[in-house]
């Protein structure tokens, strides 16, 4: 394949990955304005809430399935490749069902989780199937990445989008904007426009223990550690909702929640580009294409932060409208809120690429180090400034947090990609 033809398919692939990121976070921003239009705070708390309990089942299933399916997968062809990827798929069936069962079983039991007194059936179901659901369509959409189709991606949540969009407009004209009701309107359509892609990718799922175990004994080098490192990363940075709670009250939590969503499109961008990244280095570190991703990788974070320049001040030009004809009366004075999430996506950014050529070259360990240094150093911080600061300590910690995070990956990434390209030379 001609240079052009390779730039023209990169640029093909990204374009389709930018427009697919578009869509969930345009969906994503506007199921966030349902809350702020037609719920009350503590609504938009709780389903906030419990999106981040979601997001730490999403964090397993990237640790023991996702994460080391592109790394493993890309390097594998034919029969092996769609093997190997039934056997993820069982697998992936198999957890997401008993976490289904255990999450819906936990808010029954323990409603004050999420500031409730108590939890009728709503709740547990809306919990089981968001599970299930998001755990599915991320596998099939991971799939479809690993297989360098990304187009493919952006039919299914074309299709998704609709189906949600039509679900959620029947909550609004009914008025029942409440968390348990919008979380299974999000399922539902989730796992109605799944299924039919997993008949028409292929997919199917391999249940058998001996498989299983072979998987996992495969894996495990790599997941030991990307475990570990996705529940700590989780824990720092999600752990402002449930700090949060405790330290500035459910409300003031909500707003912070409400300013992140405006910041949203900067995360939409930084992962529309990671979906086509990682598998790109993936590959690239299989070939010994070292010099390829280093200049990839330095591309990449200069786009971080100019990008994120140019759309922190066209947004800060346009907060009064926002303010006034989005926001509303509940959730007014968010600037300095918005600005902090801002300096939050900056280092995310720069993390999510660092992170994307260590795990391609297998290197998960440092994720899981680069993890825990940022914990240790942001949960104190948020939970102490924030009883003094308010807001502002809370996000603070936040933002020290994942710049800790962005440093460590930085510096573990450069020192790798440097020792390869003199083991390079010198074997020249």
């Amino acid at each position: 394949m001609s240079g052009l033809t390779r730039q023209g398919a990169v640029f093909k692939g990204v374009s389709h990955s930018l427009l697919d990121q578009a869509l969930l976070s345009a969906s994503n921003f506007l199921l966030g304005l349902v809350f702020i239009k037609f719920a009350t705070k503590h609504e938009y708390y709780v389903y906030s809430q419990l999106i981040g309990y979601f997001a730490l089942t999403l964090a397993l299933q990237g640790a023991l399935i996702n994460t080391t399916a592109l790394t493993i997968l890309p390097q594998r062809d034919g029969e092996h490749r769609q093997r190997t990827t039934s056997v993820y798929f069982g697998l992936q069936i198999a957890l997401s069902s008993v976490l289904a069962l255990l999450g819906g079983l936990a808010i029954w039991i323990f409603p004050d989780a999420i500031a409730m007194d108590a939890v009728g059936w709503a709740f547990p179901m809306a919990t089981g199937t968001m599970i299930l659901s998001v755990w599915l369509r991320e596998f099939v959409r991971n799939v479809q990445y690993i297989n360098l189709r990304p187009d493919l991606c952006l039919q299914l949540d074309i299709a998704y989008v609709t189906v949600l969009a039509a679900s959620v407009g029947t909550l609004i004209m009914t008025g029942n904007v409440r968390a348990d009701l919008v979380l299974l309107a999000i399922s539902g359509s989730g796992i109605l426009t799944a299924l039919p892609w997993v008949r028409a990718s292929g997919l199917a799922a391999h249940f058998g223990w001996d498989a299983w175990r072979q998987l996992l004994i495969e894996v495990w080098p790599l997941a030991k550690w990307a475990l570990p490192a996705s529940v700590v990363a989780w824990a720092f940075g999600n752990g402002y909702l449930l700090i949060g709670a405790q330290v500035v009250g459910p409300a003031v939590t909500a707003e912070v929640v409400a300013a992140k969503l405006f910041m949203a499109p900067l995360g939409m961008l930084f992962l529309s580009w990671a979906n086509v990244f990682r598998p790109k280095v993936s590959r690239a570190i299989a070939k010994g294409e070292v010099r390829d991703i280093t200049r990839l990788t330095n591309w990449s974070i200069a786009g971080v932060f100019g990008i994120a320049s140019l759309y922190v001040m066209v947004l800060l030009v346009a907060y009064p409208h926002l303010e006034s004809y989005v926001l509303g009366e509940k959730y007014r004075g968010l600037r300095i809120d918005i600005l902090w999430w801002a300096l939050f996506f900056c280092a995310s950014g720069v993390s999510g690429i660092s992170n994307g050529v260590l795990l391609g070259g297998g290197h998960f360990k440092h994720s899981f180090y680069a993890s825990v240094v940022s914990s240790v150093v942001s949960i104190p911080v948020m939970y102490a400034l924030g009883l003094l600061f308010a807001k502002n300590g809370l996000m603070f910690g936040v933002v020290l947090g994942e710049a800790t995070y962005a440093v460590v990956l930085f510096y573990c990434m450069r020192r790798i990609l440097r020792s390869k390209v003199n083991h390079v030379t010198k074997g020249a």
